[in-house]
């Protein structure tokens, strides 16, 4: 007998704003009130086709994606569990903006990786009313991904056609509808999530970054974390150097270290930290640095942010950032 639409298992639509969700009223996109029906009804379309139901639970309030902050992708991991238990939801899909969409997405790999039900974030370079729209491509790929997928399968970004670890993500693309790559393939096996050390506080660690680029000195860098922030990651030239002859530079970098984890990740496309291969980059080492091995910008601050939160020490966090967790790096990298 034919299952009724109530029957059916659910795919959650979490809609946390962004340009799929917005309009042109002639004064610029803003936020489209009423899009929260419309994205039910064409879900619901693409939904049963496959077998499930949609529904759709809005952020609220809808945030423009670039204002997002540390606190953005916690809250939104801790509103998609408690609407997973409520509904019992079998699939998750999350609808962002593409500005940090692989930011949160990147955190999201880390906040629900032990969630028990898939999860795949999309969005849209064009807003869904737009003649070119790619909203509700995205968002057929995005349904289609979560309902085919294992519960276990790691966090993915559906978008443009293609699906990619999130964890692995990054925006290459700021007006193309391939707007989103993986240049570095998922880690292997993870070891997965460690357990807490000891209680998380209550706040949310801000993790801010610096680049090196010829021409930056100490003051340059201790400024950089003069707004008192609870970890830095370095993007570094090729292997994992810093400009260590800089004058001031080595006692400025163990200083920052002292107080706070310092992460080291490539400005490169592909490779990873080695700091073993160049005497600089030894240099730059003993100041205190942790290799951050081939993650992505995005995803190193997803992890030792994650990390922070969950009450882990900085020597703690020093010895769990080369290992591979939810897929973050690869292992033979570390």
């Amino acid at each position: 007998m034919r299952r009724t639409e109530v029957e059916l298992p659910t795919v959650l639509i979490f809609a946390t704003g962004g340009t799929i969700g917005m309009h042109d009223l002639g004064k610029g996109l803003e936020i489209d009130p009423n899009f929260g029906e419309i994205l039910e009804h064409r879900a619901n379309e693409i939904a049963l086709r496959l077998g499930y139901r949609a529904r759709v639970n809005q952020l609220q309030p809808a945030i423009e994606s670039a204002n997002a902050d540390e606190e953005t992708a916690p809250k939104i991991a801790r509103a998609i569990r408690a609407r997973v238990g409520a509904m019992r939801a079998s699939a998750v899909v999350v609808t962002h903006g593409t500005d940090t969409l692989a930011y949160t997405a990147s955190r999201l790999a880390f906040e629900l990786a032990d969630l028990g039900v898939p999860v795949t974030i999309t969005g849209s370079q064009f807003p869904h009313g737009a003649e070119q729209t790619d909203a509700f491509d995205n968002l057929s790929l995005a349904i289609r991904t979560v309902t085919q997928a294992n519960p276990k399968a790691p966090v993915s970004v559906a978008f443009g056609g293609t699906v990619i670890p999130a964890v692995r993500a990054t925006k290459s693309d700021a007006e193309g509808l391939i707007a989103f790559r993986a240049e570095r393939k998922l880690g292997g096996a993870p070891r997965g999530l460690p357990q807490r050390s000891v209680d998380g506080g209550s706040s949310i660690a801000r993790v801010v970054t610096f680049r090196f680029t010829p021409g930056v000195n100490a003051a340059d860098l201790l400024a950089a974390v003069g707004g008192g922030p609870d970890a830095l990651v370095l993007e570094c030239y090729g292997a994992g150097n810093a400009p260590m002859a800089q004058r001031g530079i080595a006692d400025a970098l163990a200083e920052v270290s002292a107080r706070m984890p310092v992460v080291a990740v490539t400005q490169c496309a592909l490779g990873s930290v080695d700091t073993e291969r160049y005497a600089v980059g030894r240099q730059f080492a003993a100041t205190g640095v942790i290799g951050g091995s081939d993650l992505t910008l995005e995803a190193a601050i997803a992890k030792v942010g994650y990390l922070i939160d969950q009450g882990f020490t900085r020597p703690e966090i020093a010895e769990l950032m080369p290992h591979n967790l939810v897929g973050e790096l690869t292992p033979s990298a570390a």
